[in-house]
């Protein structure tokens, strides 16, 4: 199994959203969002199974952490190989150990 963990930051790190969709919203990024999913269900990624995908907002509500598990090399590579159309412009991304599951 491969675990990674991504931590997106909007521009203004001291801004507070009350849930995950509210933070996409502010950034302008609902299409961006989409769009990811879709270049994951479509490799046939399971986004709605809470042991292959879970998304949070940070404990003082200022950013997105997405973990994602991949079963192997082959399931990444098959998801990497997809592009994602939008542009996510106004994120800052960061990766991390620290993984939600």
């Amino acid at each position: 199994m491969i675990k990674e963990t991504t931590i997106l930051t909007g521009t203004d790190e001291s801004q507070t959203y009350e849930s995950v969709d509210a933070f996409f919203t502010a950034h302008g990024l609902e299409a961006w969002r989409a769009a990811s999913l879709k270049t994951f269900t479509d490799a046939g990624f399971d986004v709605s199974d809470d042991s292959k995908q879970q998304c949070q907002l940070s404990e003082d509500n200022t950013k997105v952490i997405i973990t994602v598990a991949y079963d192997d090399q082959a399931e990444k590579d098959a998801v990497m190989a997809l592009p994602i159309s939008e542009d996510s412009t106004g994120l800052e991304w960061a990766f991390s150990e620290d993984h939600l599951f």
